[in-house]
Parts: C-alpha cells; structure tokens; sequence
C-alpha cells in the first residue's frame, strides 16, 4: 500500500485550491467578497476618524494637533500601502520572469512531446526523441525556485524518456526479426532480407514496388494500423525482399482502382506478427514505457498550465 508523504499531501491540496479557485464562480464570489470587505474597512475607518474627534473635543485636544496626528497617521498608512504595492509589483516581475524563462518553455517542450509521443503511438509516426529545453535549464538559478518535488518530477521525467530513446532502436531490431519470420511462416518464403510496404498515389496493375517503401516496424512494435499512408497515397503491395536473388516475392493489396485484394492473406501475416510482437517482452516493455511517457508527459503539462495561470 501507497503511503502518502507530507509534501505529496501538501502539494494535492495546493492543486485543490487552485482547480476552485480558478471556476468562473468561485473568482466572482471572491471578488465580491474583496469589494465588500473595502467597504467595510472604509466605513470603520471614518466611524474611527469621527469618535477620536469627539474623543479629542471632549479632553479638550486642539483642533490642528488632532488634524496634524490624523495627518501623519494617513501619511504612515500610505507609506505602508506604497510598500506593499511595491513589494506586489516586485513579485509580479518576478513571476512574468520565472514564467518567460523557466515555465513557459518547459509547458511548451512537454505539451510539444505528448502531442508527438501520442502521434507515434496511434499511427507509428516516429520522432526524434528529445527534450532539449529540460535538460539545460537545469543552468537556470531561476530553476530552483520551483518545488522540489515538481524538480523531481522533471527529472524522472527525463530518465523515462531517455529510456524510452535508448529500448526504441532494440525493439525495432526485433520487430524486424518477427516481420521476417511472419513473412516466412505465412508465405513460406525461406530466404528473407526484409519486408516492404509500398505506397504510391498511382500504380499499373500487377506493380511490385512503390513510390514510398518502408518496413513496417514502427506499426508493429507500436500496435498501429500498417497500412496508413500520407494524403494522396495508397499502401498498395507488400513485398518480401531476398538481397541475393533476383526473385522477390510480392503480394497486391490494392487493384488500380483502390479495391482492396488479397486482404486474407495480409491479414494472416500481420495477425501471426502482432502475436509474436505481443509474446516479446521488449516489445511489451516499450509498449508500457510509451503509454507511461504519454501518461506522465500529460500530467506534467496540467500542472505547469495550472501554475503558470496562478501566477499571471
């Protein structure tokens, strides 16, 4: 069982109060309130003002030593009142600063990588795994002035996605081996290089090759649908490739006319594919680990809008 520490504690009622805070309605009570709260002050500040003149007619104060006392207490109050303004502007400076140079590249950084993290996962669009901007501004002094615990955060942040970087290449080598032993088992094919998709925006019929070829093992080792293609073009054969032979195998699946053919057979062949892809356990890692940087990459993104909200 997971024991909440004090600091995790803290942190979720901060979150909170900050998700009531920042409702429509909860910020137009509060504004009420404030005004109100003003009026108050004002009201008892002249009831204040009007007893200590009766008071000071009373014990017989002269009039101009009551109004040079009431003088310079407005002047005190106002030189407190100028102090706090001055101390809020500070602050303010400050948090447009922290956001600039801190916050708001870090929100950008993250959103930018869920967006691409999430892209590779439903259509195997793969990216360049990398989050400059996280791990130089650690250089930043301003950096420390986060949280401890959302310092924290970023940094298990990174190590999961240079693990996600480091067991992407080791997954696709493996997801070469099985497009290759799919291809042999379902086409008995015996001497297999590699295996193509090819995709074209148009093709004669009982084509062999493409336009745009590719191994489909970003699809796999992702679970994505293999035969998505750019606008305008057409998966349309799959060919199994012997480097040392003239001879290569291929399979149409689609006519000229975009009709699909042969879907059985396909359909043996990547089912056999994901089975296996499905029984690896570095595949099935990767898998996790990718669902895990989308998941955390998420939170993170909330938490940095929330903050930098707050202090705008």
């Amino acid at each position: 069982m997971k024991v909440e520490t004090l600091a995790e504690r803290k942190r979720t009622k901060k979150q909170w109060l900050q998700v009531i805070i920042e409702k429509p309605y909860v910020r137009l009570s509060l504004v009420l309130t404030v005004l109100v709260l003003i009026a108050l002050a004002i009201g008892y500040l002249f009831l204040f003002i009007l007893a200590v003149y009766i008071f000071a007619n009373q014990v017989g104060v002269p009039t101009l030593q009551l109004v040079t006392g009431a003088i310079s207490a407005i002047s005190a109050a106002g030189s407190a009142l100028a102090a706090i303004l001055i101390w809020r502007g500070n602050v303010q400076a400050r948090n447009r600063v922290l956001i600039d140079r801190v916050l708001g590249p870090i929100y950008s950084e993250i959103r930018r990588s869920r967006e691409l993290f999430e892209s590779w996962k439903a259509k195997a669009h793969e990216i360049s795994v990398g989050i400059p901007f996280l791990k130089q501004v650690a250089s930043d002094w301003l950096y420390y002035t986060l949280d401890e615990t959302l310092r924290g955060d970023l940094d298990s942040f990174q190590r999961l996605v240079q693990e996600l970087a480091d067991q992407t290449d080791l997954s696709k080598n493996i997801g070469s081996s099985i497009l290759i032993k799919a291809a042999s088992t379902t086409f008995n094919v015996q001497k297999i290089s590699t295996v193509y998709l090819w995709s074209s925006h148009s093709w004669v019929q009982g084509a062999t090759r493409g336009q745009q070829g590719r191994m489909p093992t970003g699809e796999l080792i992702t679970d994505a649908p293999p035969l998505s293609a750019p606008s305008g073009y057409y998966v349309h054969v799959l060919q199994i490739v012997d480097f040392d032979s003239k001879d290569q195998y291929s399979l149409p699946l689609l006519n000229q006319d975009k009709n699909p053919i042969n879907q059985e057979e396909f359909g043996r062949f990547w089912g056999l594919a994901r089975k296996l892809a499905s029984e690896d356990n570095t595949i099935v890692e990767f898998r996790q680990l990718l669902g895990q940087v989308i998941a955390e990459s998420s939170r993170l993104e909330g938490t940095f809008d929330s903050d930098i909200k707050r202090l705008r």
